[in-house]
């Protein structure tokens, strides 16, 4: 990230209380602004490539660290991370930065986020990002086995065996100890790892365990990986991990009886940004979700990579990203 940024960044604390650090830069020339919201295990500073990108066309950023992450709070109790309640939050920096005119971008939790301000806020903006996690809707959550059962009958193999290792109370200690273990594996420079790794039950916890490495993605820069470690040593994990306690807490299950049903469909336009070889959310699943529910247009963008594609092929992403703003939202770039 451009050193000139570091300066930018803000403190506020939301009307329920929690204190968020994120980056602020306005937009020029009546340019809109992009919401950058980040997931597992990241910092605002995942987004460098974007906000370098767009700050320098004249768009405001406004990229938070999330609850849990770099200099926001960090609650234990699993049940502040209503995900309509952290939307909430991300509408606290909005007014208080008196954005209008917004775009939403997400990856990973993040792209759970900007779907919860999709069907509760759609009102508040321009259009919605999605980074390869896709749109979908909230369902009670049953317990990780019956997940696990259900994604071999559907993809014939489990998808979230990682899971079962986050739900653990020892979890937080034991990645602690090893987070370059940690790291490796969700930065990798072979993503077919995680086939492996995140998609099968108990391998990630005996890595991570052992101390294990795998070769670092090289995307992942000596810079990047530096921040990254340091923020993860200073907060620690057991506030993140909450992003999937809550989930397997049924913290979230009920969020549709609020939503009319209507609202479940995205209304402004979308963009998505897919990956072929994300074993997690894969790609067949993810884009029958977004052809499915994406009735206000859609543009999407395929890529060769894993998860971490405006990482991987930030060149790539910004300029798809920018050319849907001009296009679909008739934005003078």
């Amino acid at each position: 990230m451009n050193e000139n940024l570091v300066s930018k960044y803000k403190d506020i604390v939301t009307s329920r209380g929690f204190t968020y650090h994120y980056l602020s830069l306005p937009a020029v020339d009546g340019k809109p602004t992009l919401l950058f919201v980040h997931g597992f295990p990241s910092i605002s500073y995942d987004w460098y490539h974007q906000i370098n990108y767009f700050s320098e066309r004249g768009f405001g950023v406004v990229a938070p660290d999330m609850l849990g992450y770099g200099g926001t709070s960090k609650p234990t109790d699993m049940s502040f991370f209503l995900h309509t309640a952290i939307a909430q939050d991300l509408l606290d920096i909005l007014d208080a930065e008196k954005v209008q005119k917004a775009i939403a971008v997400g990856h990973d939790w993040g792209a759970r986020i900007i779907s919860v301000l999709s069907m509760k806020h759609s009102d508040r903006f321009l259009g919605f990002a999605w980074v390869v996690v896709t749109y979908d809707i909230y369902t009670p959550f049953p317990p990780i086995d019956v997940i696990l059962e259900m994604n071999v009958k559907a993809f014939g193999r489990p998808l979230l065996g990682y899971w079962k290792f986050f739900e653990q109370e020892s979890a937080p200690q034991i990645i602690e100890k090893n987070l370059e273990s940690l790291i490796s594996i969700l930065y990798p420079d072979d993503p077919d790892n995680w086939l492996t790794l995140m998609n099968q039950p108990g391998e990630i916890q005996t890595f991570v365990e052992n101390g294990k490495t795998t070769k670092r993605a090289s995307y992942l820069t000596d810079e990047h990986h530096s921040h990254l470690l340091d923020s993860l040593r200073k907060g620690g994990l057991t506030s993140a991990l909450n992003w999937y306690r809550c989930m397997l807490g049924d913290v979230n299950s009920r969020i549709m009886e609020e939503i009319p049903e209507e609202n479940q469909f995205i209304k402004k336009p979308a963009f998505f940004a897919v990956a072929k070889k994300d074993h997690v959310c894969v790609y067949d699943y993810a884009v029958s979700r977004m052809k499915k529910y994406a009735t206000g247009g859609l543009k999407m963008v395929e890529f060769q990579g894993g998860h971490w594609v405006h990482l991987e092929e930030p060149e790539t992403f910004n300029r798809e990203l920018e050319g849907w703003i001009r296009d679909t939202l008739q934005q003078s770039c």
